[in-house]
């Protein structure tokens, strides 16, 4: 697919690497208590769960709750990818994630934590305070 038809089907102002990139951002684990990653390495349709798992695994988001237990199964049984988020609140959410793109697995795990589907654009400094002076 040329990139005018990709531009046109994730919208015209955003190249979808950026709203991958924004919507990584914008994930928070704060409600979560642990994720359990479960994937075949064999399957055709695991690439966006595995850079999903990456982003998950990222100092950034590892920051936001720490006590978060991120478990990876790696099985050979030819099954789609899935992920299973279990929350503070008790409830679980479970992901079917064959075809669908890392961009919106992010955006829907953030909109159904009560999130922001994208996090804020812009650069962060890397000397910035962690909380703003008194």
């Amino acid at each position: 697919m040329c990139l005018m038809w990709q531009r046109i089907r994730f919208g015209v102002k955003w190249k979808p690497a950026e709203m991958q990139a924004l919507a990584v951002r914008g994930l928070n684990l704060q409600k979560v208590k642990n994720i359990r990653v479960s994937f075949d390495p064999f399957h055709p349709n695991n690439r966006s769960l595995r850079e999903f798992w990456a982003a998950l695994s990222g100092p950034k988001v590892k920051t936001t709750n720490p006590q978060c237990l991120v478990k990876v199964d790696i099985r050979n049984d030819r099954r789609p990818p899935y992920f299973e988020a279990n929350l503070a609140d008790g409830h679980r959410l479970v992901f079917k994630t064959e075809h669908m793109h890392t961009m919106d697995i992010a955006m829907r795990f953030n909109r159904l934590l009560g999130l922001p589907e994208l996090g804020q654009p812009g650069v962060r400094s890397k000397n910035a305070p962690a909380a703003p002076p008194k």
